[in-house]
C-alpha cells in the first residue's frame, strides 16, 4: 500500500509539472504596439467553399513611419476559441508588395501556436511612406456546428491585430445564403458595433472606420447546410498543444516509450527490494559484531547516531571513559591497545580518535576544530562499516548499485527541464524520464544499491529478533532482568543504535518497578538526575554535542563555497492574427 501511495503521489507531482504550460496558456499576452508603422487601409475578400475551406485575399496599405524597415510580419493564431480542437493553419501563402512578388519566410512561434509570415528581405530597406501588401492564403474547414438554431455557422475574426487601422472594407462570400440576423461586433467581448450589408444573402460586406490597436472585428453568420468535415484538428484543445504536441502519432510513440520507461524503472527498483525475514526472539546480540554493524545490517544505513552508540559500546566494554563537564564531553582512552583487544574491527576503529592510553578528546558545542575531527572520523567510520559488510560477504551490489540515486535524480531533473524549456514544444516527452524516476524512486532509498546475501539475511534475522526483544512491551515478551540487572546497561548502546532506547528503558521500568540504572561509564555526569530523566537525556546530550560540533565545522565549509480575442461570449472565433514590422 505504501508503494502504491508513493506511485500515486509521484505521478501527481510529475503531471502537475508537465501540465504547467497548459495552466499558463493565454496568460500574460503581449499588449505592446509596434509604433513603426500604421495601416492606412485594410481590404479583404473571404471566400468560403462548400467544403468549409476559406480562401482569403487581403490588401494592406502600410504606412512606414520610421526609416530602416525591411517589411512586415503577418501572423495567424492557430487556436480558435470557438472550436477548441481546431487548428487554423494557413497554407498556399503568396505575397506581393507594390504589385511585385515579395520574398517571405514561414516561421512557427510560441511553441507552434502562431504561424508567422516574415515578409521582406534583410538586404532591402524600404522607403518611409505607404507600401501596399497583397497576401493570399487558405485555411481548411473553418465552418463549425451552428448555435441559436443554425445548422452551421461561420464565426470569424476578419481583421488582424495591428497598430491603428484607418479604415476596413471586408467582403465575405458564403456557400449558401446567410440566415437573417448576421451579427457583427467590434472589440473583444463586444456584441455589436458594426453593420453587415447583405444580411440574408450569400455575400456580406462589413466596413468600419478607424480601429484602435488590439480591436477585433468579428462576424457570426448562421448557414442552412450540413456542417462539412472540420479542417485540421486534434483530439485535444489547443491549450494542451505545448503538453501533448501537435502530432497524434508522435504522442502515441512518446506514450509507448514512457510506458516502457515506467516498466524499466519498476523492474530495476524491484531488483533492489528485499523481503523481510522472520525475526524470532533473540535475547542477546549476535556475536562478533558491534552496534554499528547491527544497525547497518538491519536498515542498510549508518549515521552519527550509530557512531555515538559505538562510543557508548566501547565505554561499556571498558576501552574508554565518557564524561560530561559544563556542556562538553570528554572521551578518554583507558588502556590503549589492551582495552580495544577483542572488540569488533568497526568499534576498534574508534581508537583513531584518540592517541593512546590516557589521551583525551573533548567535544564541545560550536567547537569547529573538534567538529572537523569528528566529521572526518565519522566519515571513515561509515565507510569502515559498509566495507565490513562487503568484506564479510553479508552485502552485495544490486540494481544500479551506488548510482541508483544519481540516475533517478538525473531522470527527474530531465523531466523538469523538459517542462521548463520545452525544447520540442511537447512537455509530454518528460514522461519518459519522469515515469522511470517515479517507478524507480525506491532506488533512492538507503541501501537500494546493495542486497543482503544468505549470510546477511541470517544476520538480519538475528539482529531483528534482538531488536524485537529490546523494544517489545514487557506484557507480551518478558525479559528476565531479575537474574542480571546489568543486562540493561550492557544493551543500552544496542538500543540506541537500533532506535529503541526509550522502549528499552520502559521495559526495565515496567518489569523491575524502578528506574533504570545509570551506566557506570557515564561517571557522575547524571548523578542526582530526576528519576527516569537521564535515560533519554544522556543519549540526547551526547548525540547533540557531537551533532553541534560537526554542524559548526560543516557550516564553515558551506559559507566558504556559496556563492487574441474577439467579439461575443464564445471568445471571438478563429482568424484575425496580427501584423507587425521589422
Amino acid at each position: 500500500m505504501k508503494r502504491l501511495v508513493a506511485y500515486v503521489l509521484g505521478l501527481g507531482v510529475l503531471l502537475a509539472i508537465l501540465l504547467l504550460p497548459a495552466a499558463s496558456w493565454n496568460s500574460g499576452g503581449d499588449t505592446t504596439v509596434d509604433d513603426g508603422f500604421t495601416v492606412s487601409s485594410y481590404v479583404a475578400d473571404f471566400a468560403v467553399a462548400d467544403n468549409g475551406d476559406l480562401t482569403v485575399d487581403e490588401t494592406l496599405v502600410v504606412d512606414f513611419i520610421r526609416s530602416g524597415k525591411h517589411g512586415i510580419f503577418r501572423f495567424w493564431d492557430r487556436a480558435d476559441p470557438s472550436a477548441a480542437t481546431a487548428r487554423r493553419t494557413p497554407h498556399d501563402v503568396s505575397v506581393t508588395r507594390d504589385g511585385q512578388p515579395e520574398p517571405f519566410e514561414m516561421l512557427a512561434e510560441d511553441h507552434g501556436r502562431v504561424t508567422v509570415a516574415k515578409i521582406g528581405s534583410a538586404g532591402t530597406t524600404l522607403d518611409t511612406g505607404e507600401h501596399t501588401y497583397a497576401i493570399h492564403y487558405v485555411i481548411d474547414g473553418v465552418l463549425e456546428p451552428g448555435t441559436g438554431g443554425a445548422r452551421t455557422q461561420l464565426y470569424w475574426n476578419l481583421v488582424p491585430d495591428a497598430p491603428t487601422i484607418d479604415s476596413t472594407d471586408l467582403t465575405i462570400h458564403l456557400p449558401v445564403a446567410a440566415q437573417p440576423g448576421v451579427r457583427c461586433a467590434v472589440g473583444t467581448g463586444a456584441t455589436d458595433g458594426c453593420t453587415v450589408a447583405g444580411d440574408g444573402t450569400d455575400t456580406l460586406r462589413v466596413t468600419t472606420g478607424s480601429l484602435a490597436p488590439h480591436t477585433p472585428v468579428t462576424i457570426k453568420a448562421g448557414l442552412d447546410l450540413a456542417t462539412p468535415p472540420a479542417g485540421q484538428s486534434l483530439p485535444w484543445p489547443a491549450r494542451f498543444d505545448r503538453v501533448l504536441g501537435t502530432s497524434l502519432p508522435l504522442l502515441v510513440l512518446v506514450l509507448l516509450l514512457a510506458g516502457a520507461a515506467a516498466v524499466l524503472g519498476a523492474v530495476v527498483s524491484r531488483r533492489s527490494w528485499e523481503r523481510e525475514p522472520g525475526f524470532p526472539l533473540t535475547y542477546a546480540p549476535p556475536e562478533g559484531i558491534g552496534p554499528a554493524q547491527a544497525t547497518y545490517i538491519f536498515g542498510e544505513t549508518i549515521d552519527k547516531e550509530a557512531y555515538v552508540a559505538t562510543l557508548m559500546y566501547a565505554a561499556e566494554k571498558g576501552a574508554i571513559d565518557l564524561d560530561k563537564r559544563e556542556g562538553s564531553w570528554s572521551i578518554t582512552d583507558k588502556s590503549g591497545a589492551d582495552g580495544w583487544a577483542g572488540l569488533d574491527p568497526v568499534t576498534g576503529g574508534v581508537a583513531h580518535l584518540l592517541g593512546g592510553p590516557g589521551t583525551t578528546f573533548t567535544a564541545a558545542p560550536k567547537d569547529v576544530e573538534a567538529g572537523k575531527r569528528l566529521n572526518s572520523e565519522i566519515t571513515s567510520f561509515e565507510e569502515d562499516t559498509r566495507d565490513w559488510a562487503t568484506r564479510e560477504g553479508h552485502m552485495a551490489t544490486s540494481g544500479l548499485g551506488g548510482l541508483g540515486s544519481t540516475v533517478i535524480l538525473v531522470a527527474f531533473g530531465a523531466a523538469v527541464a523538459v517542462a521548463i524549456w520545452n525544447p520540442v514544444s511537447m512537455t509530454a516527452l518528460g514522461l519518459v524520464p519522469g515515469l522511470f524516476a517515479v517507478f524507480g524512486a525506491s532506488l533512492m532509498a538507503p541501501g537500494s544499491g546493495t542486497k543482503r546475501t544468505k549470510s546477511g539475511r541470517d544476520l538480519w534475522s538475528r539482529v531483528g529478533g534482538f531488536r524485537r526483544v529490546l523494544s517489545t512491551d514487557s506484557s507480551k515478551e518478558r525479559f528476565d532482568f531479575s537474574g542480571r540487572e546489568d543486562l540493561y546497561t550492557a544493551y543500552i548502546p544496542w538500543a540506541v543504535a537500533l532506535g529503541c532506547a526509550d522502549e528499552w528503558a520502559a521495559k526495565y521500568r515496567t518489569e523491575m518497578a524502578t528506574e533504570p540504572p545509570v551506566p557506570s561509564y557515564f561517571g557522575g555526569a547524571y548523578a542526582g538526575a530526576a528519576a527516569g530523566s537521564y535515560v533519554s537525556s544522556m543519549v540526547d546530550d551526547f548525540s547533540s554535542t557531537v551533532d553541534s560540533a560537526v554542524s559548526s565545522y560543516q557550516a564553515t565549509q558551506s559559507s566558504s563555497s556559496s556563492g487574441g480575442g474577439g467579439g461575443f461570449s464564445g471568445g471571438g472565433g478563429g482568424g484575425g492574427g496580427g501584423v507587425g514590422s521589422w
